[in-house]
């Protein structure tokens, strides 16, 4: 379907507006006045979330026209025929009754994104949630967890025990992983932090305690504190200073003050401590310009680019989505690539393994909502050159909608070389650039920012980029504690940073010229044959081993960088013209780290996904979980050795030729430097998919070899007192860079 001549033209996965978000809340409250729902009267129900339900892969494909009808029987997963609807997914909470409920709303399916109203929204589905089964931790909620703790009373002794005014107190509410202490309660672990004055970097000056709130009550259940010793192996799991003292002999616990020396990273907090610093006056202006304009075109929500077109999308929980990616490949018209590709779950557990730190493994896309911690991007700082921001509205607890204005930010690049070759003989050169269209949304969870890039690129290939940076999670250490450096560096006197790891679980729907794909496991070893024999006469040989998975068992894959080890998605009903090889793209990735959770620790019953580098499922419309690889609801769940995706694994589905989904992991393991310290320079992931296969020869042949006109030679500038780039241009629009 065009979209080119409708500027309020409305695509089925576009995330739901406002109008929508506010007659979903509206059909609920209607709904629950009748007083016939499932569940014990909840007279304040809370909007955990509201997002758009998406409607089923097949009916979403015959909408955009990719495929016939007979196209679509050949998948074994195809779902009959129905009119594409609008519906929001919501997750209820009820503070009062301590229940949570899953409600579907119908939405009329004709709304333009210029509509303010929304007529006739019904609930359609119900359903209340077993005791023990949280939702996600709300934005809302985290906050509350800081006003709770500047009030409570056994907060306030414990913090003034150490010198430290209740008022001066700063909270980070965390899920608490799995407390088994407090069954069916919603929990919080408050970490808490002092303010030297304001604007003070907080987390220099971390407490020693872990109050547990209760988010349903607003209660401080317990207050936990790490053991006397650390190097105690099994300390015992109890919530105060007394029950170590009985636990302990009678000896109490030596409480101590958080550090107080100062760690700004903001100049004007800085220069307070440091009255001879001062920020650097040597980088010159770096501009991004791009005088004739963009070389991308929006319809809504859906973008063309460098015959690149795929629909952005937006949620609370993954934040970024990209769906619909076509390539237009000349003669060869509009091939699809991608029906769905996102970051769907993520966990960043932490070394230390004694209590109360084993409980730090956040689930920030599962147990918050990436998306919903998103950032309002600034122009000309979190992105340069010439920007296009969308926005994304969020449901707030009373339900009503909070905007995060420029929450997406969509911009070119130059990406270097592209390609390019000498000839010696007559020293022509031919070079082309590289350039890439960025899609990215920065997100902060308390104190540490994810940075999500899809970049696209002029060969064709799909890039996500990961930059974490932020402030690293801080605990106090006494003057004259044992050190465990084994488990953690102490990146400023008594402040210590303990290891982790960051863990991605990519979500790849891929439909490479075809509904039915599959994955092959592509080793590279040595020839068999030792040197001097017949096979291998000098030593030099090495081949391929190619690996069709043909069921989602065989299909649990590990990295293995000995064997130069790759995956390729291929379809296996497209031959390359020339190679005679399935068509495919190759999923490549070097940050693949193990997870170091043993089998049956917290995490690895939590993060299935995780315990391998790769998975391949068959695509289930009918499975409510297929989104999530660590269920819906990982919130406080204890997970288990059969739970979220090692379920849909040992299904053992056919996925030799079958609408698939492919799971990779990436991520890297966080060994803390002093240079993290007190804010810490982005680390960088990167997992790429390349075609391969896929188009017949390079598909950048088209790409211009035009020299920029805005670039000079640096000393001849300086030589003319023009630094800031007025004269001194090197070339002018429309020169070649082929040499002539």
């Amino acid at each position: 379907m065009s979209t080119k001549n409708n500027p309020k033209y409305a695509h089925p996965l576009d995330a739901l507006s406002k109008a929508e978000i506010l007659a979903s809340v509206d059909a609920v409250r209607k709904y629950m006045a009748k007083g016939a729902y499932e569940g014990a009267p909840a007279n304040k129900p809370l909007f955990n979330s509201v997002s758009l339900l998406e409607p089923p892969k097949y009916d979403v494909l015959r909408w955009m026209k990719l495929f016939s009808e007979e196209e679509i029987a050949t998948s074994k997963s195809a779902t009959p025929a129905k009119t594409v609807t609008r519906q929001a997914d919501i997750h209820l909470i009820c503070n009062d009754s301590f229940q949570a409920f899953e409600v579907v709303v119908d939405l009329p399916s004709n709304l333009s994104h210029g509509a303010t109203k929304v007529d006739s929204p019904i609930v359609s589905s119900w359903k209340l949630l077993a005791k023990g089964v949280e939702p996600s931790l709300q934005t809302e909620e985290l906050l509350w967890a800081e006003e709770i703790c500047r009030t409570d009373p056994k907060v306030k002794a414990a913090v003034e025990a150490v010198g430290i005014k209740q008022e001066d107190l700063y909270v980070d509410g965390w899920c608490i992983a799995y407390d088994e202490r407090f069954p069916n309660r919603r929990l919080q672990q408050c970490f808490l932090f002092a303010r030297l004055r304001p604007g003070d970097n907080l987390y220099a000056h971390p407490l020693d305690m872990i109050p547990v709130m209760d988010s349903h009550t607003g209660e401080i259940i317990t207050i936990d504190y790490p053991p006397n010793n650390p190097d105690e192996k099994n300390p015992v799991p109890a919530s105060s200073a007394d029950a170590y003292a009985k636990a302990e002999g009678d000896k109490p616990r030596e409480r101590f003050g958080p550090p107080m020396a100062a760690h700004n990273y903001l100049p004007e907090q800085i220069v307070q401590d440091e009255p001879n610093f001062a920020v650097r006056d040597t980088l010159k202006p770096l501009h991004v310009l791009q005088p004739e304009g963009v070389s991308y075109k929006l319809f809504g929500n859906v973008m063309e680019w460098q015959n690149f077109k795929f629909h952005v999308g937006f949620n609370y929980r993954e934040g970024l989505v990209l769906s619909g990616m076509t390539y237009e490949d000349g003669a060869k018209g509009e091939r699809p690539m991608f029906y769905r590709i996102s970051v769907a779950e993520m966990v960043v557990p932490y070394a230390k393994a004694l209590f109360p730190h084993h409980r730090k493994q956040a689930f920030d896309t599962g147990e918050y909502g990436i998306g919903a911690l998103a950032n309002s991007l600034a122009l000309g700082c979190d992105c340069l050159g010439s920007i296009t921001y969308l926005d994304a509205d969020m449901v707030t607890r009373e339900g009503n909608v909070q905007t995060i204005k420029s929450a997406i930010c969509i911009h070119e690049e130059d990406a270097g070389i592209l390609h390019k070759h000498t000839d010696f003989r007559d020293n022509k050169a031919h070079v082309a650039r590289n350039r890439r269209l960025v899609i990215s949304s920065i997100c902060t969870v308390a104190n540490y920012e994810y940075g999500f890039y899809w970049n696209l690129y002029l060969d064709g290939s799909i890039e996500m980029e990961i930059k974490a940076t932020g402030i690293v999670n801080a605990y106090p250490l006494r003057k004259d504690e044992a050190r465990d450096p084994a488990h953690e560096v102490e990146v400023a006197p008594q402040i210590a940073a303990q290891h982790h790891q960051h863990l991605f679980s990519v979500r790849l729907d891929p439909m490479l010229d075809g509904l039915n794909n599959r994955v092959t496991q592509v080793d590279v070893i040595p020839d068999e044959g030792e040197v001097g024999s017949e096979t291998n006469y000098y030593g030099n040989g090495f081949h391929t081993v190619k690996t069709p998975f043909k069921t989602s068992k065989e299909s649990v894959a590990h990295a293995d960088p000995l064997k130069c080890r790759s995956w390729l998605i291929e379809n296996p009903n497209k031959l390359h013209y020339s190679s005679k090889a399935p068509i495919a793209f190759k999923i490549q990735c070097k940050d693949m780290p193990p997870l170091l959770g043993k089998p049956g620790s917290l995490v690895w019953n939590r993060a299935p996904w995780a315990r391998q580098h790769i998975f391949t499922t068959a695509y289930n419309e009918e499975d409510p979980d297929k989104m999530f690889p660590s269920d819906i609801h990982i919130n406080q769940h204890p997970g288990a050795e059969k739970f979220g995706s090692q379920i849909w694994v040992d299904r053992n589905a056919d996925i030799s030729n079958s609408d698939i989904v492919v799971w990779p992991t990436m991520g890297v393991t966080h060994l803390c430097r002093p240079e993290d310290w007190p804010i810490m320079p982005v680390e960088i992931l990167r997992f790429h998919l390349k075609p391969s296969g896929f188009f017949d020869r390079n598909p950048g042949l088209d790409v211009p070899s035009i020299a920029d006109a805005k670039s000079r030679f640096a000393n001849e500038a300086f030589a003319n007192g023009t630094s800031n780039g007025t004269n001194g241009t090197a070339a002018t629009n429309g020169d070649s860079c082929c040499a002539r």
